[in-house]
């Protein structure tokens, strides 16, 4: 555990899509300026996010450190989820990989890792039933947290519990079922506003440069921005009473980053934190408040090194780098549309046993170096590909290909997927230092692939058949900048 606990390295996850029109009769006039929410694609689920947010920070988890995925949407029941992501990133067994369940479970988790026993991933995929009234208020999203002192140091942290039926789901049911807001607001403002208060006196603070709100319920996370007034000061006036007093600075950068993501489940709280820290000077104090069945505060005090914390993009440059998709694809994905699908059977379910054998390959992309000629087998083989030597990879010479670029070779456009999709791009890729990868391409139109595109692996779900999640790496487009863990979009 650090000397003082706090964040040494964060990063957030949004997906390529964003849905800004949930109309299902095109003749009604759209809403202007309404909400939009992030939407991950077909292939992505809880872990998949994690994996995302993770393999920018998480490379070097020490053993005896917890993997936490804290989510409402794990993929796997019963079963770990987060072993899944503790396998794709190729952590040390000595990594307890744990999940936590519930909307709150974000903010806990996040608190373990500031405690630092713990890497936190914060991911969620909210589904809502078609036309909903808050279809367009849920999003999907993902962050992580490493702790140390780097980002941020940690000055309060203060906790409050209230039983509240305010948003839930029973097993085995789809979609969560939700009071009228009006109803469970004023118990959450309440508990949020006495919390933020002790945090704030544990921490000796009068004021704060930014305050971050998070709530599943929307009317209690307005009453609470509004009552802190985007930043936030506690004093004591005549006769003992408690008063608030808006300090400048940081007021709405939150609800913006809502308003384009939607609520994030689990994910939100990490998700807007991520956000202010983008945004934050080393030396400057946030005041994160979630507020679900309870409150959660935390104030902290960035660092020096905020800059060198963040890992891939800004949140802003990928809210920037979003393409829209359209309701009834966006309905395909989620499986609320039923429609007739290929002529084709079904694809088959992975088995446990090669699953394991071949681990590296499957979960890692991990291909084999040969010791007499260099040249890199994929999928890895006792044999060389190359050279023909055998037991030329050996354990020593096993290579990641998960961070490389490749170069598409060749594409294929196949119309008879069992994907929800009309047709999708299959791509052979030569791997940068070596290696060739045949694989599906994602978060791109089959038709903009093209020879010699450079692409980057990124950990989907392939399929599910047999109620087995079929997990394996695809393609997608690299991105426009080249430096690892930066972005010029927002000029950082």
């Amino acid at each position: 555990m650090p000397e003082q606990p706090g964040i040494d390295a964060y990063a957030a996850y949004l997906p390529a899509y964003v849905l800004d029109d949930n109309r299902l009769d095109p003749g009604v006039p759209a809403r202007a300026g309404g909400p939009a929410r992030s939407v991950a694609g077909h292939d992505e689920d809880a872990v998949t996010m994690a994996v995302e947010a993770l393999r920018h920070v998480a490379a070097g988890a020490p053993a005896g450190r917890h993997l936490l995925l804290a989510t409402t949407t794990a993929p796997y029941e019963a079963k770990t989820s987060a072993g899944v992501a503790h396998e794709a990133l190729g952590l040390d067994p000595g990594v307890t990989a744990l999940d936590l369940r519930g909307h709150r479970a974000g903010a806990s988790a996040l608190d373990l890792a500031l405690r630092g026993v713990a890497t936190a991933a914060l991911a969620d995929v909210r589904t809502t039933r078609p036309g909903a009234p808050d279809e367009l208020a849920q999003g999907d999203a993902a962050a992580a947290f490493v702790g140390g002192r780097r980002a941020a140091v940690l000055l309060a942290r203060v906790g409050h519990t209230a039983e509240v039926l305010d948003r839930w789901r029973l097993p085995g049911e789809r979609h969560d079922r939700v009071w009228d807001e009006r109803f469970t607001a004023e118990i959450l403002v309440a508990a949020g506003l006495h919390t933020a208060h002790r945090a704030l006196a544990e921490a000796s603070l009068d004021t704060v440069d930014q305050v971050v709100v998070s709530s599943s319920n929307p009317r209690a996370a307005t009453a609470l921005r509004k009552a802190l007034g985007g930043a936030t000061a506690l004093r004591k006036a005549s006769g003992g009473a408690t008063a608030l007093r808006k300090a400048s600075g940081g007021a709405g950068r939150d609800a913006a980053v809502e308003r384009a993501t939607g609520f994030t489940g689990a994910a939100h709280p990490g998700l807007l934190l991520a956000a202010a820290l983008d945004e934050a000077q080393p030396g400057q104090t946030i005041l994160l408040l979630s507020a679900t069945e309870g409150a959660d505060a935390f104030v902290l005090r960035v660092g020096d090194g905020i800059r060198a914390a963040r890992g891939g993009p800004s949140v802003r440059a990928q809210l920037a780098a979003r393409q829209r998709v359209g309701y009834g694809r966006y309905l395909r994905w989620r499986g609320l549309l039923d429609v007739q699908g290929p002529a084709r059977p079904a694809a088959p379910a992975p088995a446990a046993p090669p699953m394991h054998r071949r681990a590296g390959w499957k979960y890692r992309l991990e291909g084999s170096r040969c010791d007499a000629c260099g040249r890199v087998t994929t999928p890895p083989g006792r044999v060389c590909a190359s050279c023909g030597i055998v037991g030329a990879g050996t354990a020593t010479g096993k290579v990641s290909l998960r961070e490389r670029t490749a170069r598409v070779v060749s594409v294929t456009r196949d119309h008879l997927t069992t994907m929800p999709e009309p047709e999708v791009a299959i791509v052979v890729a030569d791997v940068d230092g070596g290696g060739r990868l045949s694989a599906y391409a994602t978060d791109v139109a089959p038709g903009d692939v093209t020879v010699g595109m450079a692409m980057t692996p990124v950990f989907r779900r392939l399929w599910t058949t047999d109620s087995i999640h079929n997990y394996f790496w695809k393609l997608r487009p690299a991105p426009a900048d080249a430096a690892p863990g930066k972005d010029t979009a927002d000029g950082q």
